[in-house]
């Protein structure tokens, strides 16, 4: 599920929520767990297939993903043959023995770190539940390597978890039936995850299966070191288990312009929120997006989902100053966090802008007044269309615009609905302790009749009403 928050809805209240909802725990809350993954039990191996082009251009559409496909689920009758696994069986075949048995945490703790990933624990007895189930394998030896090599060629794979399985080498009958605690195999399994797997997610220690109990030991994790570049954004920058807290900019405005979260269980993609974040900005420019901060939030250790925060300009490393919160009696924390700036606009610097000078009765094109006749002042609006402000009048020639930021200290950006029918930058600070707006005649100043904010060509240059 894709749950979202863009500036341009809630544009009011961003400026005094913004820091609240750069991290959004009530939206996280209320979404809930993503979908269980479906994880066959008696297969070689599963493979989830991730379509990393699609989930982008629905990312940009600001559609909901498509729920997973189940895995394929085999018919089995009790005391059948189970796959045989490749690793070592202690004596006696218990689960007490297995778990203590020394072949099996010698193997682990003597495994290299494959190159590229960072190794996250060693020698637990449990395996993950991290973010994005990409399917597992069975491997002839317990092998770091080769198992991050079957990672490095999944798209969305961003981490593995390899571990001893104790497994029945027969279905197990119901209880009281012939095989109900038959003998054990070990399987050596390499499980692909989209998400960082971790000793806190580190939660899956096996189960019952009538009287036979599956357990883990020998469980190490690796994580990727990087993530896939994002088309037009510098990056990635890692964060580790930090999010950006983003303060005001030198205009004491939010610069946060949004979020999506998404919960549906797809491995961790940066190229997710690259895309929502530039489809932002075609939806909207005047809040563009130039910046993002993408990670994984957990609550009570279990991986949730991954959250896309959405800024007008870049920050750096040291404003990432959130790591976990608590929210109606669980915590959640944040992990595997990267930012992206946009190539080509970083949206910096930020200009200081003046303070508008306001007037009253403001009109557009054929119905201004003048807010202060000393300077050829009017009373019209900015391009925002809600700020009134007092302007000194220009020729059309001026520089266009689309927000107040455009334009030069002292200056802003002018309503379309002048007489130039388009935005322009135009000085605001020179009508400074602008009057209340009256009804006057003045005799045009320009020698030549040529088109400006308050003017059409044509228009009689005598004496005229303005």
């Amino acid at each position: 599920m894709s749950f979202k928050y863009l500036a341009a809805a809630l544009a009011a209240s961003v400026t005094v929520l913004a820091a609240d909802l750069q991290l959004d725990i009530a939206v996280v809350a209320a979404a809930g767990a993503p979908p269980t993954p479906s994880i066959a039990q008696d297969a070689p191996s599963q493979t989830i297939h991730y379509d990393a082009a699609a989930i982008q251009q629905q990312a940009a559409a600001e559609q909901k993903a498509d729920p997973a496909t189940p895995a394929t689920k085999f018919k089995r009758a009790a005391c059948d043959p189970l796959w045989a696994g490749k690793g070592p069986i202690p004596n006696p075949d218990t689960s007490e023995a297995f778990l203590d048995f020394a072949d099996l945490s010698n193997a682990a703790l003597a495994a290299p770190t494959p190159a590229g990933y960072t190794n996250t624990f060693k020698n637990l007895k449990a395996m993950n539940n991290a973010l994005g189930y990409m399917g597992y394998d069975l491997l002839d030896k317990y092998d770091a390597v080769e198992c991050s090599k079957k990672c490095d060629v999944r798209d969305g794979c961003a981490a593995f978890n390899i571990a001893f399985e104790r497994h029945p080498s027969i279905d197990p009958s119901p209880k009281g039936g012939a095989c109900d605690n038959p003998p054990s195999t070990t399987l050596i399994k390499c499980v692909y995850w989209g998400g960082p797997v971790t000793a806190r997610n580190a939660v899956n220690d096996g189960q019952w299966r009538t009287d036979f109990r599956v357990v883990i030991a020998g469980s190490n994790g690796y994580v990727n070191q990087t993530v896939d570049t994002v088309q037009g954004y510098t990056g990635p920058n890692f964060l580790g288990s930090r999010a950006i807290s983003a303060p005001s900019d030198c205009n004491d405005k939010s610069t946060f312009v949004g979020f999506q979260y998404w919960n549906d269980g797809k491995p961790f993609d940066a190229r997710r929120c690259g895309a929502a974040c530039t489809a932002q900005t075609n939806a909207n420019p005047s809040a563009p997006c130039r910046f993002f901060n993408t990670y994984v939030i957990s609550k009570n250790r279990q991986p949730q989902g991954q959250y896309c925060a959405m800024y007008k300009q870049t920050w750096e490393d040291s404003h990432a100053t959130l790591s976990k919160t608590a929210y109606q009696g669980s915590e959640y924390d944040i992990s595997y966090s990267y930012s992206f700036t946009n190539t080509a606009n970083n949206g910096l610097p930020c200009i200081k802008q003046a303070q508008i000078t306001g007037c009253s009765n403001p009109g557009t094109c054929g119905s201004y007044r003048q807010c202060n006749p000393s300077q050829n002042c009017y009373c019209g609006y900015d391009v925002t269309q809600t700020q009134t402000a007092c302007f000194q009048d220009a020729s059309c020639s001026s520089q266009t615009c689309s927000r107040n930021s455009d334009c030069k200290t002292g200056q802003i950006c002018l309503d379309a609905r002048s007489c130039c029918g388009y935005s322009i930058c135009i000085n605001n600070s020179v009508c400074a302790n602008g009057l209340s707006a009256r009804m006057i005649f003045r005799k045009r100043q320009q020698d030549e009749d040529v088109l400006t904010a308050v003017h059409i060509p044509g228009e009689p240059k005598g004496e005229e009403q303005v």
